[in-house]
């Protein structure tokens, strides 16, 4: 279905691999249409005039013909923000790599301004703390909130553990972990609208992708870089 002759969207390239001889294929999320897929003309060939729009993490204004359910064709576009100062930072391009990754395993069309204001939020605060709300979020939103008022098996108060597979708190019989009332204690805080909290951001970060993997299925690569190094 064709809609209009010429159009534009202003957002963020998610990822830049090559297409053909001089061409480059483009991920793309934006404001407008969501995520979208585009061939960028030219991209590889000495002193191309299209370099400033290829680049992995920028925010960009794109002006294309759109089909839908195609593969589009950059026309032409502006650099609006390179982020030039954190692009050396490899924390920083390791969160943005997840970003990436999150969206194009996770995006739902339905889903359009909450990937937007996701990827906003992080570009905006490039943190681990930001990283937990937003994969608090992404649970939130796929509907696999863990359980966190009681035990997840027995239904009692008693709380000893947060359990991956069970989904949710677990009571001591079924302690398996070793996290401590500390991360116990964000966990709930996160889910319960408490954003600030005093765990470690990189241990709630573990174990939020680590339930994101079990109840959605998947792996996701970027995170055992970021975890390992």
């Amino acid at each position: 279905m064709k809609l209009n002759m010429s159009d534009e969207d202003v957002g963020f390239v998610l990822s830049v691999v090559p297409y053909r001889e001089h061409d480059a294929m483009l991920e793309f999320i934006g404001e407008k249409y969501g995520l979208l897929r585009f061939v960028l003309r030219g991209y590889y060939r000495p002193n191309s005039k299209q370099n400033r729009l290829g680049n992995e993490f920028t925010k960009v204004r794109l002006r294309f013909k759109y089909y839908e359910n195609r593969l589009l064709t950059i026309q032409n576009g502006e650099l609006i923000e390179s982020y030039a100062k954190d692009r050396h930072d490899f924390d920083w391009l390791m969160l943005m790599s997840l970003m990436t990754e999150l969206i194009v395993r996770l995006y739902d069309p339905r889903q359009k301004q909450f990937w937007n204001q996701k990827i906003n939020q992080l570009y905006n605060n490039p943190f681990m703390v930001t990283l937990t709300l937003i994969l608090r979020d992404i649970i939130v939103i796929s509907g696999i909130e863990p359980v966190l008022d009681r035990c997840v098996i027995t239904g009692s108060s008693q709380v000893s553990d947060f359990s991956i597979k069970h989904g949710g708190f677990v009571s001591k019989a079924y302690r398996v972990s070793k996290l401590n009332l500390d991360d116990l204690k964000s966990l709930y805080g996160i889910f319960k609208g408490q954003d600030k909290y005093t765990a470690n951001p990189l241990t709630i970060a573990n174990i939020l992708i680590n339930y994101i993997e079990f109840h959605m299925d998947l792996k996701l690569n970027s995170w055992k870089l970021i975890y390992n190094v």
